[in-house]
């Protein structure tokens, strides 16, 4: 679940159990991880949670990107990868886009075009 961090702080005291993100849990995650994320430490912050990490910001997480996915998964998190700075629903929409998805990428990638990506991606 993903939206403005008031209204997410309150879906996640209900629903404890549900993966959630959003500008302030992103930031609060990634700020504590960029700081010990060398170390291979996992941040609270970073603990089951929905990450929608711009590409062009992935680059900077320690790890990027495979152990970087790696770590949150052993978090329970899961990452899902934008396209560009992430702007309102930036997705992966065409070929160009997909050729911008990390090699071996493991993640999840934001389309609002699945049935041109999919194919795209062999799905």
């Amino acid at each position: 679940m993903y939206g403005g961090d008031v209204a997410v702080a309150a879906f996640a005291a209900r629903l404890p159990d549900v993966r959630i993100t959003s500008k302030k849990v992103m930031k609060d995650c990634l700020v504590a991880y960029l700081a010990v994320g060398w170390t291979g430490h996992v941040p609270d912050a970073c603990r089951h949670r929905q990450l929608h990490l711009p590409q062009r910001y992935g680059r900077l997480m320690w790890g990027w990107p495979n152990r970087f996915v790696s770590r949150m998964r052993e978090a329970d998190t899961r990452v899902i990868v934008v396209n560009g700075s992430g702007g309102f629903s930036e997705g992966f929409d065409d070929a160009d886009d997909v050729d911008a998805i990390p090699a071996g990428w493991t993640g999840g990638v934001w389309t609002n075009r699945i049935d041109v990506v999919a194919p795209l991606l062999g799905r």
